[in-house]
């Protein structure tokens, strides 16, 4: 059975390896004094084991923290891993990092290069996947695409996650799948312009050039201050997870330029209208 690290699960290590910096311990040190292999320390501080309530309190004990500030970091280890839609999909998606992520995220601004799959329709979904699989069988396409549109799943939710997305004109006017897939995913987009949770900001091409041009990317917020945000990248050859706090304010940056450069949500609305009429 296959867990993913949520965000109270992140948090958990991030104090539990500032605990053990605290106490002057290196990991060496802390896996001589459990008996544990030096490798397992690594593994359950960069989440890539999962941490069970009592070796938890093995390491709590070694680094003496007090009873109150023991009982909380049980609760947030209890609470650290979750299982959620990915799992059906844990083949494609090793772990689910970002799917965790994104499902945990109050806010959620997507600067992008494709329309994110969050606001796909199925058809649209598998033709984009089918185009950019250079490698894929037909059910890995078809698996890949049930799970795009398993995530929307957080869309209904109550309170769903704030969803801005910022858009290029000419994302729009590329037919994926199609004229009949392309145009009824323009549809999906004005019907979801209307949802109270999800702004779309379209860049107009006499616009120029813009932040968005340099790579498409994603930067998640969550509800707890406690948990700081995540920009994300996904490349070729693997995800980009930046948390420094100072890297992070750099892809917000872009992403606010990005949407000065924007047409205001009505009138993005209204362009894209104007580009479902056109299409034959």
């Amino acid at each position: 059975m296959r867990y993913s690290l949520s965000v109270r699960g992140r948090r958990l290590l991030r104090e539990l390896r500032a605990i053990r910096e605290s106490r002057g311990l290196s990991p060496e040190q802390v896996a001589k004094q459990l008996a544990w292999s030096r490798s397992k320390i690594y593994r359950v501080e960069n989440g890539e084991s999962r941490l069970i309530v009592e070796d938890l309190e093995l390491l709590l004990d070694i680094y003496g923290v007090p009873s109150p500030q023991a009982k909380a970091l049980g609760k947030l280890c209890r609470e650290a891993w979750k299982r959620g839609w990915w799992l059906a999909y844990s083949d494609m998606y090793k772990g689910g990092s970002y799917f965790v992520l994104e499902d945990d995220a109050s806010a959620i601004t997507f600067v992008a290069n494709n329309i994110p799959g969050l606001l796909q329709t199925p058809n649209y979904a598998h033709a984009l996947i089918a185009a950019t699989l250079a490698e894929g069988s037909q059910e890995e396409i078809q698996r890949r695409a049930e799970a795009r549109i398993a995530r929307q799943q957080l869309l209904i939710r109550d309170p769903p996650p704030e969803v801005t997305v910022i858009l290029d004109e000419a994302i729009l006017r590329r037919h994926v799948g199609g004229t009949e897939v392309t145009r009824n995913q323009l549809d999906h987009l004005i019907e979801l312009s209307g949802h109270q949770a999800i702004t779309i900001y379209l860049i107009p091409f006499g616009a120029g050039g813009h932040t968005g041009l340099d790579g498409e990317f994603t930067i998640l917020d969550f509800p707890d201050k406690e948990d700081p945000p995540v920009a994300h990248q996904e490349g070729l050859f693997g995800d980009i997870f930046v948390e420094a706090p100072g890297d992070v304010a750099r892809y917000r940056t872009a992403a606010d330029a990005a949407r000065r450069t924007a047409l205001e949500p009505d009138d993005s609305v209204t362009l894209i209208k104007d580009l479902r009429k056109a299409m034959r």
